[in-house]
C-alpha cells in the first residue's frame, strides 16, 4: 500500500512538473523563453542594424543587472533549470513557492552567516540580492554549515556556469575599511598591478592606507602582453615600474622586491614565490591587494597550487572565482602558508633548476614559424606532494553529496594549520581615474588586450587629432610639422584621423558606428556615455635621440601615446577622456625604443604598417 502511495505521489508530482515547469529563478524562465527578448516593444530602426548587441546591458557596476546575450533556440535549450539546480545538492523543489521572485525569494529577517561564499568570499545571506553573497531563501534557510561550505552565492553560479553577470554593489569606503583592518598588523603586502594602466591601476593613498613601515612586493602583472623593444627591455619596465611605486608614495626602503608576471601564464610567478620564501618566510601574513582587473584572483589560484600553500590545504581551499568582470572577489579568501625550511629550499631549488632545463629544451613555439613572438610562459609545480586517498571533491559545487558523505573542511583550529600564517585575497574596487566603470561586459572585454599589443606608429601632423575608438582622443596642438606617435592599445579598437578642427563634430557624429566602436549601442546607451573632456595641455620638450620616445601619455585603462620627437624640439598635446579620466604623463616612457617595431609607411596614408617583433 505504501509503495503504491508513493508511486501515486511521485506520478502527481511529475504531472504537476510538466504542466508548469517552473524554472527557479524565474530568470532562467526568461531566458528560455522565446518571448524574452521580444518584449512587445516597437523596434529601433536607428539601431535595428545592430543585431549582435545584448538585449540588456550590464554595466559591471549598476546596483543590479543581468547581462543575456542574444542567442539561437539550441543555445537557450542548453541554459535549462535542471542544469542551475543540479549545482545545488540541498534544493528540494517540493519546497519552492507559487510566487518567485525574479532572483528567488529573499527574507530580510533571516540572519547572515558566518560561511563564505567560495567563489567571492562573500558571507552567504538570503536578505538582499544586491548585497554580495546572496542565496535565495529557498537554497540558503535551514542548512547546515556544510552544506553551505560546499556552496557558492548566486552571482558566481551566473557567473561560472552561464557566463551571465548579476552584479552587485560595491563602495569604495568597505575596501578603504577593510585594508585599514591590517594597517596595525605584521604582514607583507604583494602589491598587484597592471602593467598597461600605470599609474592609474594603483589605489591613491594606499601606501597611507597600508602604513609608513609595511614591506611590499610589487609585482607587475600581464608583462606577457607587453612587446619587447630591446634586449633589455624587461629591466626598462621593471625600472619604471619601481618609478611610478615610489611616486605613488611608497618608500624605496620599503620596497623588498619587483617581479614582472604573467598570472595567466605563470611567467615569473616562481620567482616570485621565490622572493616571497626568502624576503618573508612566515613572519606574518601576507595580503594580495591591488586594483580590479589587475589579476589578483587569477594569481591567488595560481599559488594556491604553487609551494606557497601548505600541501594538506590546497584541496580543502575553494579557488577564486576568476573572471574578465571587475570586482569579483568581494571578501577576503586565503590559504595556510607552506613553512619554509632550509631543506624545502633546497629542493624546491633543485626542482626549478630542472624544470629550466625542460622548458630550454623544449620545442620551438610553432608561432615562431610564423615570425610572431612566443609567448611568455612559466611552469608552474609543486616540489612538495602527498598521496592523496579522498576520491570526492567536497568543495566542487557539482558535487552530488549523499547523507552519509564526508564533507572535508579546512578547520583552521587543527594542530596543522593553528600557528599558520596566511595568504590572503583583498578585494578589488575600480580606481577613480579609470573608465571600468562606464563600459559595459562587452565592452571591456574589448578593450582589455588579451593577446600581446602589436604597436602601431603614426605620423600625426601639426593641428590633426587621432582617436583611439571613443575613449578618447590626442590634439596634436603646436610644434614640429609632424611627429611619429606610437600607439598601444588592443587591436580590437579602432583609430581615427582628422583636423582637430573637426574633431568635436566628426564624434558626436560617428558616436556610437563601428568607425569608433566602443560605447555601442542605441540612443539610450549613448545617452549615458559622459562627453569627452579635455586635460591640461601637455608641454613637451626633447634632449632624446631621435629613435627614442621622449614620454608615454596614458589614456586610462584604454592604452597610451608614446610620443617621439627630434632633438632639441618642442611639442604642445592636448588628451581628451570621458569626464577627464586618467590622462597622465609618463616620464620615462615603458618602451622608449619601440620605434623599431613600425613598418614601412603606408603610401598616401599617416598610419605605418605592422612591424616585425623585435629580434635580439
Amino acid at each position: 500500500m505504501n509503495f503504491e502511495l508513493k508511486n501515486w505521489q511521485q506520478e502527481k508530482k511529475l504531472a504537476k512538473e510538466a504542466a508548469q515547469l517552473k524554472p527557479f529563478p524565474v530568470a532562467l524562465k526568461q531566458l528560455s523563453s522565446e518571448s524574452f527578448n521580444d518584449r512587445g516593444e516597437e523596434p529601433d530602426t536607428e539601431t535595428n542594424h545592430e543585431s549582435n548587441l545584448p538585449s540588456t546591458y550590464h554595466m559591471p557596476y549598476e546596483r543590479l543587472s543581468l547581462r543575456i546575450p542574444k542567442t539561437d533556440a539550441s543555445h537557450e535549450a542548453d541554459l535549462s533549470t535542471g542544469a542551475w539546480l543540479s549545482d545545488y545538492e540541498y534544493y528540494d523543489e517540493d519546497q519552492q513557492d507559487d510566487e518567485v521572485s525574479f532572483y528567488g525569494t529573499p527574507d530580510p529577517e533571516e540572519p547572515v552567516s558566518q560561511i563564505p561564499c567560495g567563489g567571492c568570499g562573500a558571507l552567504l545571506h538570503c536578505i538582499e540580492p544586491s548585497i554580495p553573497g546572496y542565496l535565495p531563501s529557498q537554497l540558503f534557510k535551514g542548512k547546515s554549515k556544510g552544506q553551505l561550505m560546499t556552496t557558492i552565492c548566486q552571482r558566481c553560479h551566473f557567473l561560472k556556469h552561464y557566463n551571465l553577470a548579476v552584479n552587485v554593489t560595491v563602495s569604495s569606503e568597505d575596501y578603504t575599511e577593510m585594508l585599514l583592518s591590517i594597517k596595525d598588523k605584521k604582514a607583507l603586502a604583494i602589491l598587484l598591478v597592471d602593467l598597461l594602466d600605470i599609474p592609474c591601476s594603483i589605489w591613491p593613498g594606499l601606501a597611507d592606507v597600508l602604513g609608513p613601515q609595511r614591506p611590499i612586493i610589487v609585482a607587475g602583472n600581464k608583462i606577457d602582453l607587453i612587446p619587447q623593444d630591446c634586449s633589455g627591455y624587461l629591466e626598462n619596465v621593471r625600472q619604471c615600474l619601481t618609478k611610478t611605486i615610489i611616486d605613488a608614495g611608497f618608500s624605496r626602503n620599503n620596497i623588498k622586491h619587483v617581479s614582472l608576471i604573467s598570472a595567466n601564464t605563470g611567467f615569473g610567478v616562481e620567482e616570485l614565490i621565490t622572493r616571497i620564501h626568502n624576503v618573508w618566510g612566515t613572519r606574518g601574513d601576507v595580503y594580495l591587494v591591488g586594483c580590479t582587473n589587475v589579476g589578483k584572483s587569477t594569481l591567488f589560484n595560481t599559488l594556491l597550487q604553487s609551494d606557497l600553500c601548505k600541501v594538506q590545504a590546497t584541496d580543502l581551499v575553494q579557488k577564486a572565482t576568476a573572471s574578465p568582470w571587475p570586482g569579483t572577489t568581494l571578501r577576503m579568501l586565503k590559504f595556510p602558508i607552506l613553512r619554509p625550511s632550509d631543506y624545502r629550499l633546497f629542493v624546491r631549488t633543485q626542482r626549478l633548476q630542472h624544470d629550466r632545463h625542460k622548458l630550454r629544451n623544449a620545442p620551438t613555439n610553432e608561432r615562431s614559424k610564423q615570425q610572431e613572438p612566443a609567448t611568455m610562459i612559466g611552469y608552474i609545480g609543486r616540489t612538495f606532494d602527498k598521496e592523496r586517498q579522498e576520491t570526492l571533491d567536497g568543495f566542487s559545487v557539482t558535487q552530488r553529496t549523499g547523507a552519509n558523505t564526508p564533507i572535508p573542511m579546512l578547520n583552521e583550529k587543527n594542530e596543522v594549520y593553528a600557528r599558520s600564517k596566511w595568504c590572503y585575497d583583498t578585494p578589488g574596487v575600480v580606481q577613480p581615474e579609470q573608465i571600468l566603470d562606464l563600459l559595459t561586459t562587452e565592452e571591456i572585454l574589448r578593450t582589455v588586450p588579451n593577446r600581446r599589443i602589436r604597436p602601431r606608429a603614426y605620423l600625426l601632423k601639426k593641428g590633426m587629432t587621432i582617436f583611439l575608438a571613443g575613449l578618447g582622443r590626442l590634439d596634436y596642438v603646436d610644434g614640429p610639422d609632424s611627429v611619429r606617435v606610437m600607439l598601444y592599445a588592443a587591436q580590437t579598437l579602432p583609430t581615427l584621423i582628422t583636423y582637430t578642427a573637426d574633431a568635436g563634430e566628426l564624434y558626436e557624429t560617428m558616436l556610437g558606428s563601428p568607425l569608433l566602436a566602443i560605447p555601442t549601442g542605441g540612443q539610450e546607451r549613448l545617452s549615458k556615455w559622459p562627453p569627452l573632456r579635455a586635460a591640461p595641455d601637455i608641454l613637451l620638450y626633447s634632449s632624446h635621440e631621435k629613435h627614442l620616445a621622449l614620454c608615454d601619455i596614458l589614456l586610462s585603462s584604454a592604452g597610451w601615446f608614446a610620443i617621439h620627437l627630434a632633438k632639441g624640439s618642442e611639442a604642445v598635446f592636448r588628451a581628451w577622456t570621458p569626464d577627464r579620466r586618467g590622462v597622465h604623463v609618463r616620464q620615462p616612457p615603458l618602451l622608449p625604443n619601440g620605434m623599431v617595431l613600425r613598418g614601412k609607411r603606408i603610401r598616401g596614408s599617416l598610419a605605418y604598417r605592422y612591424g616585425k617583433p623585435f629580434q635580439a
